[in-house]
This record gives structure tokens, sequence and C-alpha cells, in this order.
């Protein structure tokens, strides 16, 4: 049996596809599988995939009705062998030596089950500036609290050990369109300890078909959903996370706040940031934007992105 197994699901996905193929062939480990689930692509992914396989290439394949990327990514879970699973996606690459360094780590360290490493960013089709995802190390070890103030997890870059899923009731939440990644590492990391590598390990491609960027306005309920599935992982959780909790509300009153603010509804942005304008000074910045033009949020915002501001 494989070591890794890769998990790549796609829909629509021959603009990019055959990149993130290359990134995957092109690792320096090989002792891997790479399991590819179709999710009812209407365009040419399939015949990028057929070939490769053809080719001689360890793929599984397997080709479904459209469904969603939940049940995708489970189908994907469902269908690995290895002792590791990794997750790329169908727009994103990865370096020549990700796996390589990836799994030598997590191996001399049987404690840890969840292993994550930095990134670049690029904007595309206009921008192509790398752009360091973290300047600075990342949490590790016990990491359920410092993610609920800031989740710093690129999914392209992690590796986790199959068998810690035992510990789950369910995988990826299909009800979940967006933030199915975030509800499955969470209640992961609840339980298991993390490692965090601060090598970049991937390019996040980010561009504006990307279904973050398409339904933004989506992402407020999604992560309320999640918030309130990881209070009821246990009785004591709410308490013993308090103040953590509440540091998650305020930044999804900020996603509220951001997706009014891309229509100019300033007033109403406004109110969902004025409950933690007394946070800490980010919110307290961010409540004092909606009362400028909106031409300075939008500026802000951009400049965020490229890595100017933070």
């Amino acid at each position: 049996m494989p070591t890794v197994s890769i998990n790549l699901c796609c829909y629509n996905s021959e603009k990019y596809l055959e990149q993130t193929l290359q990134s995957i062939f092109a690792q320096t480990y090989k002792d891997w599988e790479l399991i590819v689930i179709n999710d009812g692509s209407s365009d040419s992914t399939e015949k990028i995939i057929q070939r490769h396989i053809a080719e001689g290439w360890s793929i599984v394949y397997h080709c479904q009705a459209n469904a969603g990327l939940g049940r995708s990514r489970n189908k994907a879970i469902e269908l690995s062998h290895g002792k590791y699973i990794a997750i790329i996606d169908h727009d994103d690459l990865w370096l020549p030596a990700k796996l390589e360094k990836q799994v030598k780590v997590i191996d001399g360290h049987p404690e840890v089950d969840f292993l994550y490493g930095n990134f670049y960013r690029i904007i595309m089709p206009h921008e192509n500036k790398l752009i360091l995802g973290h300047n600075k190390r990342q949490p590790e070890g016990n990491v359920f609290e410092n993610f609920l103030y800031h989740y710093p997890v690129n999914l392209q870059t992690v590796l986790f050990r199959r068998a810690a899923l035992d510990s789950l009731d369910h995988y990826f939440d299909e009800n979940l369109k967006l933030a199915e990644d975030i509800d499955f590492f969470m209640r992961l990391l609840h339980k298991s300890k993390s490692i965090y590598m601060h090598e970049p390990m991937s390019v996040y491609r980010k561009h504006s078909n990307m279904s973050s960027i398409a339904f933004i306005d989506k992402y407020p309920k999604e992560m309320k959903y999640v918030a309130d599935k990881l209070l009821n992982l246990n009785s004591e959780i709410g308490s013993k996370y308090k103040r953590a909790f509440h540091y998650f509300n305020a930044k999804n009153g900020y996603l509220e706040a951001k997706a009014l603010m891309i229509t100019n509804d300033t007033k109403n942005a406004r109110q969902h940031l004025k409950p933690y304008r007394s946070l800490d000074y980010k919110f307290f910045f961010l409540y004092l934007l909606t009362f400028f033009p909106h031409f300075f949020w939008i500026y802000i915002h951009r400049l965020k992105d490229k890595g100017n501001f933070s």
C-alpha cells in the first residue's frame, strides 16, 4: 500500500488541472497514490485524467454525478489506502519536495496527527508576484484554541494520519459548500496535535472563479454553523474557550460586513462590526472604515491581498 494518498476533487477543471497534476507528478517523493474524484464535469476534465492514467500514473479514478465538494472529498477519503492523506485542489500547485519533507517530519513525530505548512499566494490572472502566506511561525501542538482566534491553515499544505479520522463521527460535512475544510480540521484538531513547517509547501492560486469569492455572502452563515457544531463537541467546550469563541464570532461579524461592503451597504456592515469594535484595534479600525467612502475599504483590502498591509 502507498504511504500517501493524495486527494484531488475536480469539477470543470480543465483551465488549471494540467498544471496541478504536473506539480503532483514532479514530487520527489514517489510512494503515493492519487485519488481523483470527478464531480460531474462537463468540460475536458475526464479526458485530461484518462490521458495520464494511460501513461501509467498511480491514479484511482472515480466519476460521479455532481454531488458537491463535501461528498467528493468524503469519497476520496473512502478510496484512500495510504497511511497519510494529503489534499490538493484542482487549481493549486505543490512545490516539488512537499511530500518528501512532510513525510520525513511527521514520521519523526508519532504523537502528531496533523501537519501543515507555509505557502505562497498568487492573485490571478493579473498578478505574477508570489506572496508569502505567513511571515512568522504558526502554532503547534494543541492548537484548537489558537485556531479559533486565527485559522492559519492552507488546505494544500496539509498532511494528516488516516488513522486519526477514526475519532470523528463524520468526515467532511456535506451541508457545507465553503467552510467544509475548516469544520473538518477543527473537529480533528480538538483531539489531535499538530506540527507546523514554516517552509512554503504550495502555491495557492487566487482567482475570481473560486467559490470562496463567488459566494462570499454565504460564508458567514456557514461559519456560524461551524461554530455551533464545535460548541456541541462536548458540554465544557463553551466555557473552556469562552473568549476564543467570542473572537470567532467577531470574525464572523467581519465576514458579514465584508460581504455587505462589496455591495456598498456601509450602514448594515457597520452594524455587524459595532458589537466587536472594542475587542481589539483591528475591529475598531474596520468599524471606522465603514464611516469613510466605500473606496477606502476596497483599497485597504486590495493592499492586504497583495501582502502590503496586515
